[in-house]
């Protein structure tokens, strides 16, 4: 199905036999969890063999997998993030770094926003947007399994993304044909159809145009898709380049990463010379999927630019709405950080530190988030940011159990320390005797942990707990706790709240 590509893949026959193979899959180590010769070690002692890339070592390909690697402990808390190899590489073309402001303008389902975030070590702001409401949860729900409290989720069509804010990098990576993804997808497989080429180019090149207008002047641009075919590939890249009229430029990527040239001709097409220092990866270059990356930089302001700068614009312009469940964000202030730490501290004996560099968001009715930026004037209309620590309850607090699991791990006060059968009838519905010792010192909201690791929120009435857990995540954690069984006898050291550093 893919004979039209037969003159630009650089090796036919590795090309038809990777098709032909099962993808294995890979695993980025997320840093700002967990340190990856401890995650290793732990992995390995499971009966996984694992093999590093050369030219990105926090990247895993699974040699050997005795279940799923979504199946672990590990997993579930957030220590690494299941991401093909092909995906990673267009973050490292973007090279996000500590303390500037990125944009991820397609973000769903959030692997590369979360890889943003800890290339940046959790410093800066990640803005991640999808239009897709549907999405928008899978989205949120990465960022908050791994920890990332520098992100502000919007929902948006990336064609009219609201200006206000100067990006030091942007990332678009486009919806396309997504033939890439040949190996796992059948509908992929099916290829794409003549319509679908004529209508995405159009989508693509709105989208690298407004992504281009929102980066500062000096910033860098990544253009990626996951498809074979040059008319959604080098062809979008050369019209843009011929557009800027010089405001533009192509960069080569960083060095070591994988893949071949782009490509200059296509169909009768001539492309400029410099798209050669675009990036092809086919799915024999890495044993994963395919990946078309391009890395430009914004030399002045583009011709398609509104007056006034990168971007310019009410924050809060068209295109910028927050749906249902939208988070109207108040000033952050430090009487409410100071009110967030004392309650910390009164109910989980957590000390200032554990929440130290956070600001504390209130949401009039929904409760308040900590996240490690700064309010953005002018943007009181987003999706969310940061983790939730606590819901509203009445005329009380609720912690979450995704706040437990980023910070509960500490706690010294209210907490139960649970064995897999007494969790495991937790998440079932069923109501437990909290063990002999456990420190509890009132009637209320509790930090579930299990192995040291805070897994999130219960309730003990004085004599008895229950769970809080969401439903979904405590499935998960169920279908965890069943593959473990009674025995494996595995880890059973105590955690520190940020993984096996």
């Amino acid at each position: 199905m893919f004979e039209r590509y037969r003159t630009i893949i650089d090796d036919w026959e590795a090309f038809q036999a990777a098709l032909a193979r099962p993808q294995p899959a890979t695993l980025r180590v997320n840093r700002l969890k967990a340190d990856p010769g401890a995650l290793r070690a732990r992995l390995e002692e499971r009966g996984f063999r694992l093999e590093p890339y050369d030219w990105y070592p926090d990247l895993w390909r699974v040699v050997e997998e005795p279940f799923s690697p979504a199946l672990t402990l590990e997993h579930w808390l957030g220590w690494f993030y299941l991401q093909e190899a092909a995906a990673a590489v267009p973050v490292l073309a973007l090279d996000p770094r500590p303390g500037e402001a990125v944009l991820d303008l397609s973000a769903a389902p959030g692997g590369k926003s979360t890889q943003m975030a800890e290339r940046m070590d959790g410093r800066g702001m990640v803005v991640a947007n999808d239009p897709d409401p549907r999405r928008l949860a899978a989205l949120a729900h990465n960022l908050q399994r791994l920890g990332v409290t520098m992100a502000v989720v919007t929902r948006a069509d990336g064609r009219q993304y609201p200006g206000g804010v100067a990006f030091d990098r942007v990332l678009v990576d486009a919806p396309c044909s997504a033939e890439g993804n040949a190996r796992r997808s059948a509908r992929a497989r099916e290829g794409a159809g003549r319509h679908q080429r004529r209508r995405l180019p159009a989508v693509q090149q709105a989208l690298l145009r407004r992504g281009l207008a929102l980066a500062r002047p000096g910033g860098v641009v990544v253009y990626s898709t996951c498809t074979f075919a040059p008319e959604e590939n080098e062809a979008v890249v050369d019209q843009i380049l011929r557009e800027a009229e010089g405001a533009v430029r192509l960069e080569p990527l960083p060095p070591g990463l994988p893949g071949t040239a782009g490509v200059t001709a296509w169909e009768g097409r001539r492309f400029r010379p410099e798209l050669e220092l675009c990036r092809r990866i086919y799915p024999h270059h890495l044993d994963s999927g395919g990946m078309f990356v391009a890395r430009l930089r914004k030399e002045g302001p583009v011709p398609w630019e509104e007056p006034g700068g990168p971007g310019a614009g009410p924050p809060g312009g068209a295109g910028a709405g927050s749906g249902s469940g939208g988070v109207g964000w108040l000033e952050a202030s430090a009487s409410l950080r100071e009110q967030v730490v004392a309650w910390c501290r009164q109910e989980f004996g957590l000390d200032e530190g554990v929440l130290a560099g956070l600001y504390a968001y209130a949401s009039e009715g929904q409760g308040i988030w900590l996240a490690s930026l700064p309010r953005i004037p002018g943007w009181e209309e987003r999706w969310s940011v940061g983790l939730r620590l606590v819901r509203a309850h009445g005329a009380t607090w609720k912690p979450t159990s995704v706040g437990l699991v980023q910070w509960g791990s500490a706690a010294t006060r209210n907490v139960v320390d649970l064995e897999q059968d007494a969790l495991r009838a937790l998440l079932e519905g069923r109501q437990v005797t909290p063990p002999h010792g456990a420190p509890l010192e009132r009637r209320g909201w509790v930090v579930l942990r299990y192995r040291g690791y805070a897994v999130g929120c219960g309730f003990w009435d004085g004599e008895r707990l229950r769970s809080a857990l969401p439903q979904e995540r405590a499935g998960e954690l169920l279908s965890i706790l069943a593959r473990e069984g009674a025995g494996a006898g595995e880890h059973q050291g105590a955690g520190n709240g940020r993984g096996p550093r």
